[in-house]
């Protein structure tokens, strides 16, 4: 029997740490059983640690995997000074380094500057008319993807500077304020470039207005506006780490992720590897620290059954104090469950 396992991180517990705890507790339960862990992201902190578990190539920064010519970037781990001034520099110097393709994982950013600081640092001017120009010129040549983590538009009540009241514990004051400095920022850049149509309805398209262009604070806006294609994160994950070829060679698809709630029924890791599983008509479970969602939503979504470490009938269960044994045990536990047998 072959149980495939894939996570994110569970808070600061990396994806890597905890798809290792899982496939330990596995193991001991089942010895036989051929266990592979598979460390996943949806495009926020940790995306590059997770890709360098699984794909080849080499991690030259923290935020940098270099996978032959493709260069995958950690767009959070760029951005925690609150602009995306350092991703636009890691994005030029990937370029100049002779990168083809560039994926940035976009989302967890400490801040919303809509991307402005990423296309003033990539087109080497504090001048946007300089700017952003010479950015586009800069990457002409190279596929662009943004793997955003939150579907997030740049504006709106549901836009970049809206989310950060709850993400950030901005006020409602400085989202208000900070929508305006980047409705400006972002019609200063629709009048600098020409515009792009649809190709199937022939409007005009709007990045500010795209799925996903909220993300990273903005970030993936900026990275559209180059030529960029936005994917879900964990999408564009799939595909790096060849999820649909592991899947195939499974028996059983274990998915963890820290809370399984609504969010996690859409473009999550969870939902991208239930789904995968489902497709491949493999069956799969889920483990997680809390449940939220019920079994009627688990096996609508495709997956068999979920567990938890906490019991979801306990009000006040606290998280336990050592996750990383929980999490052994628990996939220890479930592990009996389920056999070849």
């Amino acid at each position: 029997m072959r149980v495939l396992i894939c996570s994110d991180r569970w808070g600061s517990t990396p994806a890597a740490d905890v798809t290792t705890a899982l496939a330990e507790g596995w193991h001991e339960r089942q010895p036989s059983t051929e266990v592979v862990a598979v460390p996943f992201s949806s495009g926020g902190t940790g995306f590059v640690r997770a890709l360098a578990a699984t794909v080849a190539g080499q991690t030259d920064r923290v935020w940098r995997l270099r996978a032959g010519s493709t260069d995958y970037l950690d767009g959070a781990l760029l951005t925690t000074t609150g602009d995306s001034t350092a991703l636009g520099a890691a994005l030029g110097e990937s370029v100049d380094g002779g990168a083809r393709r560039i994926v940035v994982g976009v989302g967890d950013a400490a801040g919303v500057d809509g991307g402005a600081g990423l296309l003033r640092a990539l087109g080497g001017s504090d001048d946007l008319q300089l700017a952003v120009p010479r950015a586009v010129a800069r990457v002409r040549g190279v596929e662009l993807v943004a793997a955003y983590k939150e579907d997030i538009g740049l504006l709106g009540l549901k836009g970049a500077s809206a989310s950060a009241v709850e993400t950030l514990g901005w006020t409602s004051q400085q989202a208000q304020d900070n929508e305006h400095r980047i409705s400006e920022f972002a019609a200063t850049v629709r009048q600098l470039l020409p515009p792009q149509r649809d190709l199937l309805s022939g409007e005009v398209r709007r990045h500010d207005r795209g799925v996903g262009s909220g993300a990273g604070g903005g970030a993936a806006y900026a990275v559209a506006t180059l030529g960029a294609r936005l994917l879900p994160g964990a999408d564009a994950f799939a595909e790096a780490v060849d999820l649909a070829g592991e899947v195939a060679r499974a028996d059983l698809v274990v998915a963890g992720t820290r809370v399984f709630d609504w969010r996690s029924l859409d473009a999550d890791t969870v939902a991208t590897v239930i789904r995968a599983a489902a497709a491949a008509a493999r069956p799969s479970v889920i483990l997680a620290e809390e449940l939220e969602v019920g079994r009627r939503e688990t096996m609508a979504l495709g997956a068999s059954a979920a567990y938890s470490i906490l019991d979801p009938h306990r009000i006040g269960d606290a998280p336990p104090a050592d996750l990383v044994a929980a999490l052994t045990a628990l996939a220890r536990r479930v592990a009996g469950t389920w056999s070849a047998t």
